[in-house]
């Protein structure tokens, strides 16, 4: 007759997987243990057992990091950034924030790092406990490699979508070394000047370097001036010339959004909406404002030549709050 065993531990939040402490105190013993990881289950992490030899999803997998880590561990760098919802480059490690007191570490993809700042969770899955987005990103900067273009699309892209408050991310900055963390300010500040993606950021730096053009307002929006009807949010507008800039990017205006509707499309239309009320539009792609910057100021100054739209468009400028 078979050894009787002790049931695996089914712990909430866990993905199945248990720890070695969780087994012993399920009744469990050290022999029992060994032998079992030597015939069915599987170490994924240093003691944080699965109880099968088969792969693990992603979820699970995490959830192993979270075991090793330990329970006031904190997940943070990019792979929380993740978590958030956010678009972030290949991760290279998923990385915890652990006590002062504790030790630091690493195993296969994964690594503890110790902190005097240990964050409040900005949400729970489990064991898996996950930093707050500013604190997430600042970290993956001065902890992980993120290459200096990423650092600033990502700093907007938080700030664009609610995840972190400009006044919650300058602080974090503020606890970092400036010489590390000037692309991320760099994004802060495109933000709080009115560009929401890192494309547009860079349409404002090119617009700054030429004081000759017109004056240029970034994500501004506007309202049929007779109505009030709310009209679009282009990416520029110039409003001596009655003229409009649209950055086109996939990357940035992918997806559903919160009515399920493609952003994508949407982005696109709207550009036949401001059309209609009178104004002129000039579409740009990422692509140019990077790799051929003159090419598109050539465009932008024959749209100047042309002079304000005529007759202007009956629309009026409701600046952003906030």
């Amino acid at each position: 007759m078979a050894p009787q065993h002790p049931p695996f531990p089914d712990v909430a939040g866990q993905r199945g997987l248990a720890t070695v402490g969780q087994l012993r105190g399920a009744g469990w013993t050290p022999a029992q243990i060994r032998h079992r990881r030597s015939t069915v289950w599987r170490m994924p992490y240093p003691r944080v057992v699965s109880p099968h030899r088969g792969p693990l999803g992603p979820e699970a997998l995490l959830t192993a990091t979270a075991l090793w880590a330990g329970e006031d561990a904190v997940l943070t760098g990019l792979v929380a950034l993740r978590e958030h919802g956010v678009r972030t480059p290949p991760r290279q490690v998923a990385t915890f924030l652990v006590p002062a007191t504790a030790r630091a570490r690493e195993h296969d993809g994964a690594r503890a790092v110790r902190t005097t700042r240990l964050p409040d969770p900005a949400r729970r899955d489990g064991p898996l406990a996950v930093a707050p987005p500013a604190r997430a990103l600042v970290d993956a900067v001065c902890l992980e490699r993120v290459p200096p273009p990423e650092q600033e699309a990502l700093a907007i892209a938080i700030l664009q979508r609610g995840l972190a408050a400009p006044a919650e991310l300058d602080a974090e900055l503020w606890q970092r070394p400036g010489v590390q963390v000037q692309r991320v300010r760099a994004g802060l500040e495109a933000f709080t000047g009115g560009a929401w993606s890192r494309p547009e950021a860079v349409l404002r730096r090119l617009w700054d370097r030429r004081p000759d053009l017109p004056v240029l307002l970034t994500n501004c929006r506007l309202v049929h001036a007779r109505t009030g009807r709310f009209l679009a949010c282009p990416d520029g507008w110039m409003p001596t010339m009655g003229a409009a800039l649209q950055v086109h990017s996939r990357q940035y205006h992918q997806g559903v959004d919160d009515r399920g509707g493609d952003r994508w499309a949407a982005t696109v239309e709207k550009d036949s909406v401001l059309v209609a009320a009178g104004a002129r539009v000039l579409g740009v792609t990422p692509w140019t404002l990077h790799a051929r910057p003159r090419s598109f100021l050539a465009r932008v100054d024959e749209l100047v030549a042309l002079g304000p739209a005529s007759p202007m468009p009956d629309v009026r400028v409701v600046e952003r709050r906030g």
